[in-house]
């Protein structure tokens, strides 16, 4: 297996490096690096924890609302358009976050960031992988998924750093400056993209690829909805849970090291086994998988709930680490698989918008929650009966 992976990085470094560092950036619009400015951000705008909850959701809805209609424009124009229009994105995001004069800012900044970031970077990340490989298409996505978790070992070590030594403010303002100077190295790096490989499809292939043109379509199918609970359980749970991980802390007495770190848990666990599972799918394929993903979030939800100390907060992120590591080499295969890559951008925008509002929806009702005095064990439960369900659901899917 490891050999495999080897021979792939000899045959496409810079693509595939093109792809990684794609995920690695997609770090600054995602919630783990967001959340540990939470309280300057309620601070700056004397937010509670449920307006707060629902000025990032609201930030992240329009997010995905735009990812879903402008995300589909990469079947159409050139990777290196895209590319350059969500850097541009991301660093004006980054610097409009900083202006504390008005909430409008604080919302557009927000929205821009998980546009641009968790939206678009994850987007070109994965798309490209999933048209320009076809046999090795699972390791070509496993690799390139590995930027998720090197973003959540270095850049909350860095953050801290950074405010410690100036101040949030002049911490994004450094991102910004390091995005667009990073612009023109991923350029060059997606020059070397494999020649595209058109798949053969069979005659039911063919019929999909006809419906799935317009996201509309693709709404109308049972298969879309029997597999998408299954990929979203994750995030969902994920999101809440790190913006609100200080609380958390808080209400479980736990200290802020020892809940803050317990990340590189989540990240370790999520790249080991994005190794094996993109090798797993290329030999067996991706419908095994679905349901399974979403077992070990689930176990570690209810381990969480039952309020064993700070070693559970860990448990969950390893665990969830472990989901993560499939839904990595599940989001770019599982869709070429099913519907082929002809459209692999239209319905990749759409998953990924569902994914975006899944986790605007997250942070919402927790912060609503908060506010109302429930529990972090009654929320916790909660939240496993959501996962347990999206796990029924897929069950349904022939395999």
């Amino acid at each position: 297996m490891f050999k495999q992976y080897f021979r792939l990085l000899c045959r496409h470094p810079r693509f595939l490096a093109f792809g990684f560092l794609a995920t690695f950036f997609s770090s600054f619009g995602q919630t783990f690096l967001l959340g540990l400015f939470t309280d300057a951000f309620r601070s700056a705008h004397s937010l509670t924890h449920g307006e707060y909850g629902a000025v990032y959701a609201a930030a992240t809805f329009v997010g995905g609302l735009l990812l879903m209609r402008v995300g589909k424009q990469l079947d159409k124009v050139s990777l290196a358009k895209f590319t350059s229009f969500t850097f541009c994105g991301i660093a004006l995001s980054a610097l409009l976050i900083t202006w504390s004069a008005h909430l409008a800012a604080l919302v557009l900044g927000l929205a821009g960031l998980r546009l641009f970031g968790q939206g678009f970077m994850g987007h070109i990340a994965m798309t490209s992988m999933g048209r320009y490989f076809t046999n090795q298409r699972g390791k070509a996505v496993a690799f390139a998924g590995m930027g998720f978790p090197l973003g959540e070992l270095l850049l909350p070590v860095v953050s801290v750093a950074l405010v410690a030594s100036f101040n949030w403010q002049h911490t994004w303002w450094l991102f910004a400056l390091f995005l667009v100077m990073a612009l023109p190295l991923m350029l060059w790096l997606q020059l070397a993209k494999p020649e595209l490989d058109e798949e053969p499809a069979s005659a039911s292939e063919t019929s999909a690829l006809e419906v799935v043109v317009r996201q509309r379509d693709l709404l109308r199918q049972a298969k879309f909805w029997t597999v998408l609970p299954a990929l979203l359980g994750l995030p969902f749970v994920v999101t809440a849970l790190l913006l609100n991980q200080m609380w958390l802390a808080e209400q479980h007495a736990w200290s802020v090291a020892a809940t803050a770190s317990a990340i590189m848990i989540f990240s370790l666990s999520r790249v080991t086994v994005s190794v094996f599972a993109g090798d797993w799918i290329d030999r067996l394929g991706s419908r095994q998988f679905i349901g399974l993903n979403i077992v070990p979030v689930s176990l570690g939800t209810l381990i969480l709930a039952g309020d064993f100390g700070v070693w559970a907060w860990w448990l969950f992120l390893g665990l969830a680490g472990v989901s993560a590591g499939i839904n990595s080499a599940l989001s770019g295969t599982l869709w070429a698989e099913l519907y082929g890559t002809k459209y692999l951008a239209t319905v990749r925008a759409l998953v990924h918008a569902m994914m975006v509002f899944s986790t605007a929806l997250a942070p919402f009702i927790m912060g609503m929650l908060i506010d109302s005095g429930w529990s972090a064990s009654a929320i916790l439960l909660v939240f496993c009966l959501i996962l347990v369900a999206a796990w029924l659901n897929a069950r349904r899917l022939p395999k």
